[in-house]
């Protein structure tokens, strides 16, 4: 299952939180299926 560190809109700000460029703050191995807009894109690569 993708994770929230897998998304494009995610940025890492310290090992265990980041940033969400549409949701706001979050964990970086929160499950992707619970993104309330759905508008996870996974990284290329």
């Amino acid at each position: 299952m993708p994770t929230c560190g897998d998304c494009i809109s995610y940025t890492p700000k310290t090992p265990g939180r980041g940033d969400c460029r549409i949701n706001g703050e979050t964990t970086p191995d929160r499950d992707s299926e619970r993104c309330p807009s759905r508008t996870f894109i996974p990284k290329a690569g």
